[in-house]
């Protein structure tokens, strides 16, 4: 069957690839010894007055250079204001102070993204879950970045599948995998770069209805600490809860 006599009755995807993402950043974050303008810095953090938690978290860094969770949450801001490459040299830092800390390396995964750097993407995604396996959405990830910005069925297939092996629990578990059985489709073609259809328009015409999606998942908790939640993205993929 052709993608464009695909019955409409395929549970929207769309919504789902693009914009079903909450940035699923790892878990808290390793203790530091945290002082009062760490603390305000986190509150007003919190409470989305970036302005002023972005000044404190300077000022912290000054007086405490090796508080990764500074680092980390001021990169936070940086990308919530797109300052990609602040972010990036932010999150470094952070990884400096800790190798370990996944929760960075999948926030680099996320600005790398954003920069169209799906090589980067994917390996920062990568390194996230082999630090910390509780970051199963990194699967999804890793398979977005192939299918938007490599234009490569295959590997958003093998890696949405692993995704959907790892996390059965998953809200969308079935429109992840309606979104594998149309991809699976030989008839149906990825636009390739500069394509005067988008990928937006190819899955449409393959039976898929635009609409505004939330992605839900456990994984979802991540960040900082577990106050963070994810609601609605911005563009293809923009985490709009730093929080």
């Amino acid at each position: 069957m052709g993608i464009y006599k695909m019955k409409k009755s395929i549970i929207p995807v769309l919504a789902f690839l693009i914009l079903a993402q909450g940035l699923m950043a790892a878990p808290p974050a390793k203790d530091t010894k945290e002082d009062d303008l760490f603390k305000k810095a986190v509150k007003y953090f919190y409470q989305q007055k970036f302005e002023m938690a972005e000044v404190m978290l300077q000022e912290e860094l000054k007086n405490n250079p090796e508080n990764r969770k500074a680092y980390s949450y001021l990169g936070d801001i940086f990308l919530k204001k797109k300052r990609y490459d602040g972010a990036l040299e932010l999150y470094r830092k952070a990884i400096d102070i800790d190798p370990k800390s996944a929760e960075d390396y999948f926030r680099m995964g996320q600005i790398y993204y954003y920069k169209k750097n799906g090589p980067m993407a994917i390996e920062n995604f990568r390194k996230a879950f082999a630090l910390n396996e509780n970051i199963k959405f990194s699967y999804y990830h890793i398979g977005l970045s192939y299918l938007m910005l490599q234009r490569d069925k295959q590997n958003t297939i093998a890696n949405w599948e692993t995704y959907l092996k790892i996390a059965p629990e998953d809200p969308q578990y079935e429109k992840i995998r309606r979104a594998i059985e149309l991809l699976r489709d030989p008839k149906f073609v990825i636009p390739p770069v500069g394509s005067d259809i988008s990928i937006e328009e190819a899955l449409h015409l393959g039976g898929m209805v635009l609409e505004t999606a939330v992605h839900k998942t456990e994984d979802k908790k991540a960040g900082h600490e577990n106050k963070k939640t994810k609601t609605t993205l911005e563009d293809i993929y923009r985490d709009d809860a730093l929080k």
